[in-house]
C-alpha cells in the first residue's frame, strides 16, 4: 500500500498552507483557505477520491476556500465528503447557506469541543476509516493576563446562558418523557458515547415545527437549541447531511458535568454516484438570523487570541511480504490456503515427514509472512502566535494525550512512528526557543516541513496566468505589468539555529512518501508545468515564436500611428480586473472582482470573489517600500461593491475586511460596503467567529449601505419594508461616502438573474461614469439607468452560439452584452465574467468596429487598463489572441477539468 503527504499550497501572497494525504482510494485535505479549489487546477492534482477534509481554525486563514471546495464536489459528482473542525464549524457552514447548498453531496461536519487538553489515558479518534485514524488536540492560546486556558478565557469573559427560551424549555421537556415503548432517539449513525444529550433529537423535531410559524426567532435560541438550529440549517444545505458531532457543554469553562470528547467517527465510503439534482431548496425561516455563537465554546474572535486544532493521523499497520518460498518449504500449496494466511488466519496442511507417513501441519501467519510495517503518523501543528506555545505543549506534557508521540516514550515502539510534522507558524513562532526545543523532541524518521512567511519566498503560484501575462508584458508593460513574487527570503530556515536537521521549507508540490517511507522532494511532475519561474531565472529575455513577434509588432504599430483620442472624461481613472471568470476559478481567470481607482480619491471595489485578497496582493505586492502596496491600497479602499450573494462574487469579501483589520496606525475613514440585506445578515453571523469590522468600537470601522435604498429611481429616498432606521442610516452613509470618493452620485438598478441582483451606476463631479452590470439577462432597466455612459462593465458569460443555455442560467452572451452598451450610449464596453468554458478568450468577440460604436474591450486578470486607453486594449485584441494560440495545449487541460462545473 502506497501514501504519501504533499503540499497543495503554502504561505504566500494569495494562498494558506492546505496538506493532502493521498492513498490510492482516498484523499484526505488539511485546510482549505482562499484558493484551494485553483491550486488544484494550477497544480493538476485531481480533488477526486477526497474523503474528509480537516480545519485547524474556524477563521478566513483556514476556511474560506471551504464553500467553493464544497460546491465544486458536488458540481463534479463527488457524493460524501466528512468535514472536522473546532468549535464553530457548523456556525460557519450555517452562516454559508445562502450561497453553499447541493442536494448531491452527503456532508458531515464534526466539531472537536474547544477544551484543554485531558490528562486521559484513553483518546478516542475524531475520525477513522479503512485507511487513517486522525486524533484532534485543541490548542488554546494563553490569555494577555496568563490565566488558565479554555476557550471561554480565551480573550473573552463569558455569563452562562440559559439553555432554552422558556416557551420552547417547557415544550421540550415534556417530549423528553421516556415513551414505555419506544427507545429514546438519536441522530442518525450517533454512537452511544456521541456528545449530544438525549435533548438534541427531540430539539431537532421541535424546531422544524416551530420554524414554521412567523413569529419564530432563531437568533434568541441558546446553547443545545442554538446548536440543533445550526445542525438544521446545514442539513437545509445539504439535505443528505449527517451532522455527526457537536458541543454540548454550555455551562462555561469549569462546570461540566461530565466528560465531553469528540465522537469517533467511522467512515464507509460510498460509490460516487451524483444524484439528478444539484440545487437544494430552502425554507423561509432560513432567512432569519443565526443565533450568535457562544465565547465559551468558540473562543475569542480576535485573531491573535483565537483557539486551534493540532491533528495526528496514524496510517494504517501494513502487513509483511508473503514469503513464497518458506511456503513452498511448509508444504503450503498456491491457493485460498494462502490468502486465509495473508489474512492472518492459521491453516493446516497435509505433508509427509522424514518417515513418508502424512502428518497435519499447523502453519501460522508469522511462519510465512514477514514483519508487519509499524504504522507511520503524520502531525499537523497551527501554532498562529507566541501565545499558543504553552496550549502546543500542554498537550504533549506526561500523560497528556499527544505524548506518546515525542521521541522519548514512542523509542523502540512498535504502535507507530512519526515521519513527518507539518508546521504552521505564525510570527516569530518558528524562532522562539519553547518551539525550537518541542520540534527536537521527535525521532530521527521524522521530517520537519515548516510555513513560516519570514522563512520562505513568494514564488508566483498560479503560474499559468502569470506566464500568460509575462508574454503580454512585452505587448504593452503599463496594461500588463508582471505580477509581484519574490524568490528570496528574509531568513532561510538553515540559518534558523537549533533547529532539526530534518527541517524542509514548505513549498507547494513537495512530497513526503509515507509508505514506502522516503525524505520530503518536489514532485518534478507538477514542476514541469511551471514556465514562469524557468523564464524569469534567465537573464534572458523570454523569447516569443515568431507568429506572435509579429502580431505583437503589428499591434505596437497601430497604436503608435492611431494616437491617443482627446477629451475623455475620467481619462485617468484605472481599472484593474482582479477576476474575470465566472462560477469558478481557472487557471487563466480567478472568479469576479474589479477594482477601480480614481485618482486623488481612492479606491472601489466591484464584488470579491474568492481570492480578490489574493489577487490584490500579487497585483500591488506586499512590499512597504513600494509607492501603493497592497496595505495602502487596502487603506485607500473606500467602498465594495457586492451584486448579488452567489458565491463567485463574495467569498472573498470576509477575507479582505479581517485583513483590513490589521492596519495600524487604522484607516482614518470607515469601509463603507454596498450590498443586500443577505449580505449583511452573511457578514454579521460570520463576524461572530472572526473580527471584520462591524461591532462597535472597531478600529477598523465598515459602514452598510442597503442596495435597496440606493435604487436610481428612487429620487425621495423614502423609508421602505427595510424599515426607516436602516434606510436613514444608508442615505447619511451614501452622502459621506460621496464626498469621500468626489461623487455626484452613486446608485444601484435591479437587474435579471436567478436570485435577487444589481448593478450600480456611479457618477463623477469630473463628468465620467461607469456602470457595471452585475449578473444578469440583457435588461431595459441598465440601459436606462447607464444612459451615456463612460464606460460599460457588462458580463458576457457565454459565446453568442449559446443563447438558449444563457438565457437558462440568466446570463448574458457576448453580443448581447455589446448590444446593451450600444442602446445606452455607452463611450466604452469591458465585457468580463467569461465562462469556464474559455479558458482564454471567448469566441465572437472580434466583431467589426463601425464609426460611433461603442470601444470595446475583454478584461483579463492583473491588466491595468485606464479609462482614456481603453482603445489600446481594442487595438491589441489579435495579438493578445496569438498569445493565447501559443498556449492552447494548457488551456484545453484546463477546460477539460471545469467543463462539468454548475455556472452560478
Amino acid at each position: 500500500m502506497f501514501w504519501n503527504a504533499s503540499v497543495l499550497s503554502t504561505v504566500s501572497s494569495d494562498t494558506e498552507p492546505t496538506v493532502v494525504i493521498t492513498f490510492d482510494s482516498a484523499k484526505y485535505i488539511f485546510n482549505a483557505g482562499e484558493n484551494t479549489t485553483r491550486a488544484f487546477l494550477q497544480s493538476r492534482q485531481n480533488w477526486k477520491k477526497t474523503r474528509a477534509l480537516f480545519l485547524t481554525s474556524i477563521s478566513t486563514q483556514r476556511a474560506s476556500g471551504l464553500p467553493g471546495l464544497l460546491m465544486t464536489f458536488a458540481d463534479a459528482g463527488q457524493s460524501q465528503v466528512h468535514i472536522t473542525g473546532p468549535s464553530g464549524l457548523l456556525h460557519l457552514m450555517a452562516s454559508m447557506r445562502k450561497y453553499t447548498y447541493r442536494n448531491n453531496i452527503l456532508v458531515t461536519p464534526s466539531e472537536v469541543p474547544l477544551t484543554s487538553a485531558s490528562l486521559d489515558t484513553e483518546h478516542p479518534p475524531v475520525y477513522k476509516d479503512n485507511n487513517v485514524s486522525v486524533f484532534a488536540l485543541p490548542v488554546l492560546p494563553e490569555a494577555p493576563h496568563g490565566s488558565p486556558l479554555s476557550a471561554g478565557n480565551a480573550g473573552v469573559t463569558t455569563t452562562p446562558t440559559p439553555v432554552f427560551p422558556n416557551d420552547i424549555a417547557s415544550s421540550l421537556k415534556r417530549r423528553r418523557e421516556p415513551s414505555p415503548d419506544q427507545p429514546s432517539k438519536r441522530l442518525p449513525n450517533q454512537s452511544s458515547t456521541s456528545l449530544f444529550p438525549d435533548t438534541i433529537p427531540s430539539a431537532t423535531e421541535l424546531l422544524r415545527e416551530v420554524a414554521t410559524k412567523s413569529d419564530f426567532d432563531p437568533s434568541s435560541l441558546h446553547g443545545e437549541m442554538a446548536q440543533a438550529w445550526r445542525q438544521l440549517v446545514v442539513q437545509t444545505m445539504f439535505p443528505a447531511t449527517q451532522v455527526a458531532s457537536a458541543n454540548t457543554d454550555q455551562d462555561g469553562p469549569g462546570k461540566r458535568k461530565g466528560k465531553r470528547r469528540a465522537e469517533i467517527h467511522e467512515v464507509k465510503p460510498r460509490e460516487d454516484t451524483p444524484l439528478k439534482s444539484a440545487r437544494a431548496s430552502q425554507a423561509p425561516c432560513i432567512n432569519k438570523p443565526l443565533p450568535p455563537p457562544e465565547r465559551a465554546l468558540i473562543g475569542s474572535p480576535n485573531r491573535s487570541l483565537k483557539p486551534t486544532v493540532a491533528y495526528a493521523i496514524m496510517g494504517p499497520r501494513i502487513r509483511g511480504k508473503f514469503d513464497a518460498q518458506k511456503a513452498v518449504a511448509l508444504g503450503l500449496p498456491r491457493g485460498p490456503l494462502r490468502a486465509r494466511l495473508s489474512k492472518g488466519e492459521c491453516v493446516t496442511v497435509q505433508v509427509k515427514d522424514t518417515n513418508g507417513n502424512i502428518i497435519v501441519r499447523e502453519i501460522q501467519p508469522e511462519d510465512c509472512i514477514g514483519e508487519s510495517v509499524t504504522p507511520g503518523v503524520i502531525l499537523v501543528f497551527d501554532t498562529p502566535t507566541l501565545a499558543h506555545i504553552p496550549g502546543l505543549l500542554l498537550g504533549f506534557a506526561d500523560s497528556a494525550p499527544f505524548a506518546r508521540y515525542l521521541w522519548k516514550y514512542a523509542e523502540g515502539s512498535k504502535e507507530h512512528v512519526v515521519r513527518a510534522v507539518f508546521h504552521l507558524c505564525g510570527e516569530d513562532v518558528l524562532e522562539d526557543e519553547r518551539y525550537k526545543s518541542f520540534m527536537n523532541g521527535f525521532g530521527p524518521e521524522a521530517q520537519h516541513i515548516v510555513a513560516s512567511r519570514r522563512h520562505l519566498p513568494n514564488p508566483i503560484t498560479f503560474t499559468s496566468a502569470t506566464y500568460s501575462q509575462l508574454r503580454l508584458n512585452q505587448l504593452d508593460p503599463d496594461i500588463f505589468p508582471v505580477q509581484k513574487f519574490s524568490c528570496n527570503v528574509e531568513k532561510a530556515i538553515s540559518d534558523v539555529c537549533g533547529l532539526p536537521a530534518s527541517t524542509t521549507p514548505m513549498r507547494t508540490n513537495l512530497l513526503i512518501n509515507l509508505h514506502p517511507p522516503g525524505p520530503p522532494a518536489q514532485n518534478l511532475d507538477a514542476e514541469r508545468y511551471d514556465l514562469f519561474h524557468p523564464a524569469v531565472s534567465s537573464n534572458s529575455t523570454l523569447v516569443l515564436p515568431e507568429p506572435t513577434r509579429t502580431r505583437f509588432a503589428e499591434a505596437q504599430a497601430a497604436v503608435q500611428s492611431h494616437g491617443a483620442p482627446e477629451g475623455i472624461p475620467g481619462k485617468d481613472v484605472m481599472i484593474c480586473p482582479l477576476g474575470t471568470g465566472s462560477a469558478m476559478p481557472s487557471k487563466f481567470r480567478n472568479v469576479s472582482a474589479t477594482l477601480i481607482r480614481i485618482p486623488n480619491y481612492g479606491y472601489i471595489l466591484l464584488d470579491a470573489g474568492e481570492g480578490t485578497w489574493g489577487q490584490l496582493a500579487r497585483n500591488f505586492g506586499e512590499d512597504p517600500s513600494l509607492p501603493s502596496d497592497v496595505w495602502q491600497v487596502l487603506r485607500e479602499l473606500k467602498c465594495i461593491f457586492i451584486s448579488h450573494m452567489h458565491g463567485d462574487h463574495h467569498i472573498g469579501l470576509a477575507k479582505i475586511l479581517a485583513m483590513r483589520q490589521r492596519l495600524d496606525p487604522p484607516a482614518d475613514r470607515p469601509l463603507y460596503i454596498v450590498g443586500n440585506h443577505q449580505v449583511f445578515l452573511y457578514l454579521r453571523e460570520y463576524a461572530g467567529l472572526e473580527e471584520l469590522g462591524l461591532s462597535r468600537g472597531s478600529k477598523n470601522p465598515v459602514t452598510p449601505i442597503l442596495v435597496d435604498v440606493i435604487h436610481w429611481a428612487n429620487n425621495s429616498f423614502p423609508s421602505n419594508r427595510l424599515g426607516h432606521e436602516a434606510s436613514r442610516d444608508s442615505i447619511l452613509a451614501l452622502r459621506d461616502l460621496c464626498v469621500t470618493l468626489g461623487l455626484e452620485s452613486l446608485r444601484s438598478v435591479d437587474v435579471s438573474h436567478r436570485t435577487t441582483c444589481h448593478g450600480v451606476i456611479i457618477k463623477h463631479t469630473d463628468g465620467w461614469s461607469i456602470v457595471y452590470s452585475g449578473d444578469t439577462v440583457p435588461t431595459q432597466k441598465l440601459v436606462q439607468a447607464g444612459q451615456n455612459a463612460t464606460l460599460l462593465i457588462h458580463e458576457a458569460t457565454m459565446a453568442d452560439d449559446q443563447v438558449e443555455m444563457a438565457a437558462a442560467k440568466m446570463h448574458s452572451t457576448v453580443g448581447q452584452a455589446i448590444d446593451i452598451g450600444k442602446r445606452m450610449n455607452a463611450q466604452n464596453i469591458l465585457l468580463t465574467h467569461f465562462s469556464a468554458r474559455y479558458p482564454t478568450m471567448p469566441p465572437s468577440v472580434m466583431t467589426t468596429h463601425k464609426p460611433g460604436d461603442p470601444t470595446l474591450a475583454l478584461a483579463f486578470d492583473h491588466a491595468n487598463i485606464k479609462i482614456g486607453d481603453m482603445w489600446k486594449l481594442n487595438v491589441y485584441m489579435k495579438a493578445i489572441e496569438q498569445s493565447f494560440v501559443d498556449l492552447e495545449d494548457e488551456a484545453n487541460d484546463d477546460a477539460v477539468q471545469v467543463a462539468e462545473a454548475d455556472i452560478a
